[in-house]
């Protein structure tokens, strides 16, 4: 199988992320009319459907992940946490007023923070929220965790390999081609030819051909692992 590592934008050495909702149970959420007697005209309502014994865990400020769709409301949203299987009036509620709403908003060191629901894209733009309990509120971030992103690596292997000088990878500090100290040289005069085969065969890598783009100067190699 071929060997596989954390991405590297190789040119400016920068860490490829990805966003990670593996494993997140995503508990519906319905949109609202405006309930009677409640503040519709700064408020929008909705409500999240949560599992018997729900509230336990929610208690316990461990949070939970909901989907959001977009919608061109400009107001602030207010939910209410319904538990799937009890009585129609089985909600949570909101520890600091005793009422069943929840206000969902952006955290701050001064508390909850406005933001409409139009704009809860700029936190999730797939929609995709973590709730977190808070005082009287749920606080609105990403539903997504940012992780590493993994990849086949012989490529990326390959460029590290021939950007390197000696010193620049500490746990191998021989290692390296350092390509650029050859930049006007050729295979024949530089020991480049050398190098190359030394540094990609303690790497575990087969050259097959290597050349030199008369037009760009670029090196080109055909590589493959010993093992893949």
């Amino acid at each position: 199988m071929a060997r596989q590592d954390i991405a590297i934008d190789v040119n400016y050495g920068e860490l490829e992320t990805t966003d990670n909702i593996a494993g997140k149970a995503l508990y519906p959420f319905t949109l609202l009319e405006s309930p009677a007697g409640l503040d519709d005209e700064h408020y929008a309502y909705g409500e999240i459907l949560v599992p018997e014994g729900f509230e336990r865990r929610y208690a316990a400020h461990a949070g939970f992940h909901t989907l959001i769709p977009y919608t061109p409301v400009y107001k602030e949203l207010r939910v209410r946490l319904r538990c799937e299987g009890g009585r129609d009036e089985a909600f949570i509620r909101n520890p600091l007023d005793g009422s069943i709403w929840h206000l969902v908003a952006l955290e701050s060191y001064e508390g909850p923070l406005a933001v409409l629901l139009s704009a809860y894209r700029k936190v999730n733009a797939a929609s995709r929220y973590h709730l977190l309990p808070c005082e009287g509120y749920l606080a609105l971030y990403s539903g997504a965790e940012t992780d590493a992103r993994i990849r086949p690596s012989l490529a990326q292997n390959e460029r590290l390999l021939l950007k390197a000088s000696a010193g620049n990878l500490y746990q191998h500090p021989t290692t390296g081609v350092a390509l650029i100290d050859f930049l006007h040289g050729n295979f024949e005069n530089t020991g480049l030819a050398e190098r190359l085969l030394k540094e990609f065969t303690d790497d575990g890598m087969i050259i097959h051909n290597a050349s030199m783009n008369s037009l760009t100067g670029e090196l080109v190699l055909e590589v493959t692992e010993k093992d893949g």
